[in-house]
């Protein structure tokens, strides 16, 4: 059983501490995209799981015939009493714990118990959500725009010589989304923070909301040292996909979600070879190495500052270019 989203924040420790985030990194914390709220099985038939993402209270529930996952805003529109606080699933409706007004799937008040009609202005905000790979999506847009993309559906995750699987360790980090993924170009510090033999070129393609990063490095195995690749697919600032190309066949979408402007979580979903019995030896390794490397990043991101012109090395323009490429997910005046 994974953790559920609201397990996360109690659950999940930081590893370092440092000054506060936003004193630290001058950059919005909420970048327009794709974010996972929480694994699908952690929302069932009839269930509703409250969680805080965005800064926000929120809540993800499923009618009872099994639909797909709603995201609300936690707050009741008639007196504001905090759904996600005793409040059930009934049928295709959301029932608040207080005066038990019922809500539908649109966000509608459609029933108050002790009235003939409902309150046609009452409605819960709806956020965009959607459901890939085993994951609840949410799309967050402080302008309230629209989504006009989505990542993709991955072979893997309904491929039978597959296992999914969610990290046990989920991590929460004062850093923000960016500066995670900042990781992805940052080809030197492969090899002076997680150990690889050597590294060389980092090769960038870029469509729209999709920004690939296949760097070059050499890595020890039980084989020996093999020359390969990390390539890395992010989708917006949220999601990255990411595999080691020349060793096996695996996958991990790698998933950062802003609890607030001060705090983000990291989680892996694996996906690797394996059967009914779990993964293969290849599939554990690789799910080890990515979680060390991550826990290695941490006491790094928790106290570095952003440098809005870095001086940088030789070779080091591809931090410049994914700079670049994510400004798309900010407004004009949040970069």
């Amino acid at each position: 059983m994974t953790a559920t989203s609201q397990d996360y924040v109690a659950e999940s420790a930081s590893v370092a501490t440092g000054p506060a985030t936003a004193s630290r990194i001058k950059l919005h914390p909420f970048p327009v995209g794709w974010y996972r709220i929480a694994s699908s099985e952690d929302v069932k038939a009839g269930e509703l799981v409250s969680m805080r993402w965005f800064g926000e209270d929120l809540i993800c529930w499923r009618s009872a015939d099994g639909g797909e996952p709603r995201v609300f805003d936690a707050y009741c529109a008639h007196m504001g009493a905090n759904i996600g606080r005793g409040g059930f699933v009934q049928g295709d409706t959301v029932v608040c714990p207080f005066h038990h007004w019922k809500y539908d799937c649109a966000g509608k008040n459609v029933e108050i118990p002790y009235r003939d009609k409902p309150q046609r202005g009452a409605r819960q905000k709806v956020w965009t959500a959607i459901e890939r790979n085993g994951q609840i999506l949410v799309w967050n847009a402080p302008d309230g725009s629209e989504p006009d993309w989505t990542p993709p559906q991955l072979p893997e995750a309904t491929d039978p010589e597959f296992v999914s699987i969610v990290s046990e360790k989920i991590w929460t980090v004062r850093t923000h989304v960016q500066e995670v993924f900042e990781n992805t170009v940052d080809v030197s510090h492969f090899q002076f923070v997680h150990g690889v033999a050597g590294f060389g070129s980092v090769e960038l393609v870029e469509d729209g909301p999709m920004f690939r990063a296949t760097a070059s490095v050499s890595m020890e195995t039980s084989r020996g040292k093999v020359d390969g690749a990390v390539e890395s697919e992010l989708w917006g600032l949220g999601l990255d996909i990411v595999r080691q190309v020349g060793i096996g066949r695996a996958r991990s979408i790698f998933s950062v979600t802003p609890i607030d402007d001060e705090q983000v979580v990291a989680t892996h979903t694996f996906f690797v070879p394996g059967d009914a019995d779990g993964p293969s030896r290849y599939g554990k390794a690789f799910m080890r190495e990515f979680s060390r490397q991550i826990e290695q990043d941490i006491p790094i991101w928790e106290t570095k500052l952003y440098r809005a012109k870095p001086r940088l090395a030789t070779g080091e323009n591809a931090i410049l270019d994914f700079r670049r490429w994510a400004t798309q997910f900010y407004a004009a005046d949040d970069e």
